[in-house]
């Protein structure tokens, strides 16, 4: 019978191989680790938008159930591989309020979806809705108590309370690991104000004006809005009934004032002896549609025939003039400046800016537009 041999490794050996297998794992585990990473690095490209709504629901954050019939946000998804893959959409909603730090309210998992070699596909908060979505959610979470605090601001109104509503959309693997990539992920913010104020200054109500152009004043939580003005066509119609007809002018206006153009495009000039009604709605700004409207005003041209042009225009450039009265009383309105209000009066005055004159049409879009604490020195002639 042969001899048979036995080799004892002394301990530092052992310790040696020990170390030599270890490193080898790690070296692996890097490669597996640096394969994955290339194999998803740029496998696709996110893109977010997120539309200029200055109001939205509740039942719009609502992500478990998806109510919004609206849309919140659009997603671009673009595969940039050249074969079939599957991928996971990730959707967070974080909220700052005014004086408040962020949080968030609610995130979501898609089931995976599949994309075709080099596809885009839109995808937007409406194809997770509804009894039967497009991409059904794997997995969802609320922060309960937030979510209360907000739906008990909004019982009345149902709109979210001011403050910016931040979605952020990510591309997950199928193990839930974010995809590696600058482009994978993307935000967009709603900024909420919920405007809704609206007043009417003048033409006043049921008032005669004695020209056929005349100026409009308004005030509006809102930097634009759309003016629109209807003809009475039978006497005693209504206007409700009036403003759902052929509008005389319907047109976006920025500012808080406008003259009634003579002509152009898609405007019917007034009439003298006929009576007209007139509302200032704000843009459409949810996902509600339409933003808020003012009540609705009428008013009459003077049925006065005989004056001349020069006169009209007289009566044009008073209105005018006494517009530009009351807009800088109300710009100095609560400035040290306050005593001057009861003084001035512009009819007849003349306006310079930068040394070029300017008509008071224009004075009166600077006036409305100066924020006070500009104001250093004021002279009335």
């Amino acid at each position: 019978m042969p001899e048979s041999k036995i080799k004892l490794l002394d301990k530092k050996e052992v310790c040696m191989r020990h170390s030599v297998t270890v490193l080898l794992l790690l070296s692996l585990s890097f490669l597996a680790r640096d394969l994955k990473a290339q194999t998803s690095q740029g496998l696709v490209t996110v893109s977010l938008n997120v539309p200029q709504y200055n109001q939205i629901y509740v039942a719009d954050l609502d992500i478990k159930h998806m109510k919004s019939s609206g849309v919140l946000f659009t997603a671009m998804v673009t595969s940039n591989s050249s074969q079939t893959i599957q991928v996971k959409l990730y959707l967070e909603i974080d909220i700052t309020l005014p004086g408040q730090a962020p949080f968030q309210i609610a995130w979501a998992r898609s089931a995976p979806i599949t994309l075709l070699p080099n596809q885009s596909r839109s995808i937007t908060n409406v194809d997770l809705s509804g009894s039967n979505p497009t991409i059904s959610l794997e997995d969802s979470w609320y922060d309960q108590q937030e979510f209360d605090k907000i739906r008990n601001v909004a019982l009345a109104t149902g709109k979210v309370p001011a403050g910016t509503y931040t979605f952020k959309l990510q591309c997950l693997d199928l193990n839930n690991q974010p995809l590696v990539g600058t482009q994978t992920h993307d935000e967009g913010d709603i900024i909420v104000t919920n405007p809704t104020r609206v007043d009417l200054q003048t033409p006043a109500d049921q008032s005669t004006v004695s020209t056929v152009n005349p100026i409009f004043l308004w005030t509006a939580s809102s930097d634009t809005v759309t003016l629109s003005v209807y003809q009475q066509e039978e006497p005693g119609q209504g206007s409700e009934d009036a403003v759902t007809g052929i509008p005389f002018l319907k047109q976006n206006v920025s500012g808080s004032s406008f003259i009634y153009p003579p002509s152009g495009a898609g405007i019917r000039p007034l009439q003298n002896g006929r009576t007209y009604f007139w509302y200032v709605q704000l843009p459409s700004s949810s996902t509600l549609g339409a933003g808020a409207k003012s009540n609705i005003w009428r008013f009459t041209v003077s049925s006065s025939t005989g004056a001349s042009d020069t006169s009209s225009q007289s009566n044009n450039s008073q209105n005018v003039n006494d517009a530009a009265t009351r807009a800088l009383q109300n710009l100095l309105n609560g400035t040290s400046y306050q005593s001057l209000i009861n003084q001035i009066n512009m009819l007849n005055g003349s306006a310079m800016l930068d040394g070029k004159s300017i008509d008071t049409q224009q004075l009166i879009e600077i006036l409305q537009s100066m924020d006070k604490s500009k104001i250093t020195n004021v002279t009335t002639q």
